[in-house]
């Protein structure tokens, strides 16, 4: 099954950002055209993922926080 969807003109903000289904969100949020916030408490994958992101034409950004931590 292949699904596309249009996000374009829509932000996303995908937690956990840095590694695994996390990063693998992110990227599909960005291919189908979301500004992409990515959040995890990892500050150089997360860098690395924003990196890949915006090199393949995406929009996002990275923030560093623990969402787990309400303070």
């Amino acid at each position: 099954m292949n699904i596309t969807c249009d996000f374009e003109g829509q932000v996303a903000l995908v937690t956990g950002a840095a590694s695994g289904m996390g990063i693998d969100t992110a990227r599909a949020f960005a291919k189908a055209g979301a500004a992409t916030t990515l959040a995890d408490v990892s500050e150089a994958p997360l860098q690395q993922a924003v990196d890949q992101i915006t090199a393949a034409g995406g929009k996002a950004i990275g923030v560093v926080c623990d969402v787990a931590d309400e303070a």
